[in-house]
């Protein structure tokens, strides 16, 4: 028995109309509006709304010890990001068997890819990267060492092509020490672009009530806690108790929801867990 499909459940009475129209009658014409506008929202909405995620991979070894980087493509391609931003990176390292790992999953999700150095590391280099479906315009690094005897750290700020509007995108991987993280937020701050569409994601090493959160905040929105009071702790994968990783929006992006994935190896790829968020433009902007 041929039945009509449960997503026109609410349009029957349209729809009947429509398939047995007499051509330019009101019943036909008033159908025939209905499922255009459907159609119109429905591809103005896939248009108009992005997903982006941060992720730190650690360099692609999950808690089983196991470096496995197929695995890590799994998780990112689980979730559909348009934009990722990328922690713990190598390339070229002896560890990771001199893989660029950045353009290795570039190419298993078939996005663009650009890896941005923080320090050189066994053999190669270590540090940030950018995954993304859009054009990337620029990429620069900015320096966050500090004069301490601890890791480099660095922010890569690229600019996007984003249906022809220009989206600012900052990753990140801050560093241990409360002190070192707050000058780095403050180098960050004198570095953000005069932009109203921009997204600063990372592993900030930093929970909401630490002083370098409060610090950020001041120039941008905690994407994930506009949905939640308490987002989820993202450290350690296998059982989180701290939140430590973000993705910070400017005033021009909306967030149009926090999306929660499941994937059976989120909690094994990686000891952090990965964030998304859905966006779209704000009204105004």
């Amino acid at each position: 028995m041929k039945t009509t499909p449960k997503a026109w459940d609410d349009a029957s009475p349209l729809l009947n109309a429509y398939l047995n129209r007499n051509p330019m009658t009101p019943k036909f014409l008033a159908a025939l509006l209905f499922l255009t506008g459907n159609l119109l929202c429905n591809c103005s909405a896939q248009i108009d709304s992005h997903r982006i995620m941060t992720y730190n991979i650690r360099h692609g070894v999950g808690l089983d010890g196991v470096l496995d980087l197929e695995r890590t493509a799994r998780v990112i391609k689980a979730a559909n990001p348009d934009i990722v931003i990328l922690n713990e990176v190598d390339k070229g390292t002896e560890r990771s068997f001199g893989v660029d790992q950045a353009d290795s999953l570039g190419g298993l999700l078939e996005m663009s890819a650009v890896f941005g150095q923080s320090i050189h590391y066994d053999g190669g280099q270590y540090g940030n990267a950018l995954l993304t479906r859009y054009p990337i315009i620029d990429f620069h690094i900015l320096d966050l060492s500090t004069d301490t005897l601890l890791e480099g750290r660095s922010v890569f700020i690229s600019r996007l092509d984003v249906g022809g509007d220009t989206l600012i995108v900052l990753g990140t991987h801050l560093g241990l020490n409360p002190e070192e993280r707050q000058e780095q937020v403050q180098s960050i701050v004198k570095g953000l672009p005069d932009n109203t569409k921009l997204i600063l994601a990372g592993d900030f090493n930093f929970e909401p009530d630490s002083d370098s959160y409060l610090e950020l905040r001041k120039y941008l929105r905690d994407g994930l806690a506009e949905f939640k009071t308490e987002p989820q702790p993202t450290f350690p994968a296998e059982r989180p108790e701290r939140r430590i990783d973000y993705i910070f929006i400017s005033e021009g992006v909306e967030i149009v929801k926090q999306v929660e994935f499941q994937h059976p190896e989120t909690s094994i790829a990686s000891d952090h867990l990965p964030q998304v968020l859905h966006f779209k433009w704000s009204p105004a902007n």
